[in-house]
Formats: C-alpha cells, sequence, structure tokens
C-alpha cells in the first residue's frame, strides 16, 4: 500500500513539474517577445504586454505611448540604444487569487556615445487566463510599494528580489 501512495506523490509530482515548465517557457517566450518589442521601438506591442492596472497607473496606454516614445527620442539623441535584453529562467508559479504569478529575472543592456549601462531588475508575470497570456510588471518602473498598492492580489508567496544597482561602463 505504502508503494501506491509513493507512485501516486511521484506522479502528482511530475505533473506539477510538467506544468510548471509550461508555463515557465510561455513567460519566458513572452517576455522574449516584449523585450524584441522594446529593441524593435515597437511601443505598441510593448505597451501591450504591460499588465493593464500598471498602464492605468502610469497615465493610460496613450501617456504611457507619448513618454516612452518621447523618452527614447532624447535616448537616441545623445546617441543611446537599448542595445539586448536578456531574461533568465522563470521563478515558481503560483496560483492565487485565480491568477497565475512568477517573477522572471531580466537584464536589460543600453549603449549611447558616452557609455554602456546595464540594467538588472525582475518582472513580475501575470496570467489571468491559466497561461494562456502573460502580463508583466516591470520592478524598475514602478516601486514594490505602489506594486502592492496597485495590485493587492499579488501573492504573498511571490519572491520580488530588490533590482541591483545599474553597472556604467564610461567609454574613454
Amino acid at each position: 500500500m505504502k508503494a501506491v501512495h509513493v507512485f501516486i506523490l511521484l506522479g502528482i509530482l511530475f505533473f506539477s513539474n510538467q506544468v510548471s515548465g509550461q508555463h515557465a517557457s510561455k513567460i519566458k517566450a513572452a517576455a522574449l517577445d516584449m523585450g524584441n518589442a522594446l529593441v524593435q521601438k515597437n511601443s505598441t506591442k510593448f505597451i501591450d504586454y504591460m499588465h493593464p492596472v500598471m498602464v492605468e497607473l502610469a497615465g493610460g496606454e496613450q501617456q504611457l505611448r507619448l513618454i516612452s516614445d518621447s523618452a527614447l527620442k532624447v535616448f537616441e539623441q545623445f546617441g543611446g540604444r537599448v542595445s539586448k535584453i536578456t531574461f533568465g529562467n522563470p521563478g515558481e508559479v503560483v496560483k492565487h487569487k485565480k491568477m497565475l504569478q512568477s517573477v522572471i529575472p531580466q537584464t536589460i543592456s543600453l549603449t549611447s556615445f558616452m557609455g554602456d549601462v546595464e540594467l538588472s531588475t525582475s518582472l513580475i508575470a501575470i496570467s489571468e487566463d491559466d497561461g494562456g497570456k502573460w502580463k508583466f510588471i516591470d520592478t524598475n518602473l514602478f516601486s514594490l510599494k505602489e506594486i502592492k498598492s496597485a495590485m493587492p492580489d499579488l501573492s504573498p508567496a511571490l519572491v520580488i528580489p530588490k533590482s541591483a544597482p545599474p553597472k556604467i561602463t564610461m567609454k574613454q
């Protein structure tokens, strides 16, 4: 009888790891698509990946697009560009209040004629349709206090690391 219980437990663990792995690959694919949109200066697609509550907190889609496009133009006038965005593996996917949630690390590399900057932060990934579509909250754009205030349904089980200070390399 013990063998049956062990077998059932192993089966459940295997299935939950498979499901979690499927979510992890979808989260990473969505994050990569969002990152590519930023590198390609496609603000419409980039904003579409942002969680709608945070878009509203930033003043709405039109305001956010205006701010991001303007900031990008000013940055480009100084020879700047987003040179690369990479993502680590998502953390544990948790189900909380009818939402799947996870945290995925990201590194953004910016290049300009004055120097290079590397920003290491995290994205909070949220799916409200059991993993079909993923929306993101960038912990670099909003403080954890702002995020938790705007999104009270975030799971307390999420481990959201503090953003690292930017690494700046000045050019000679």
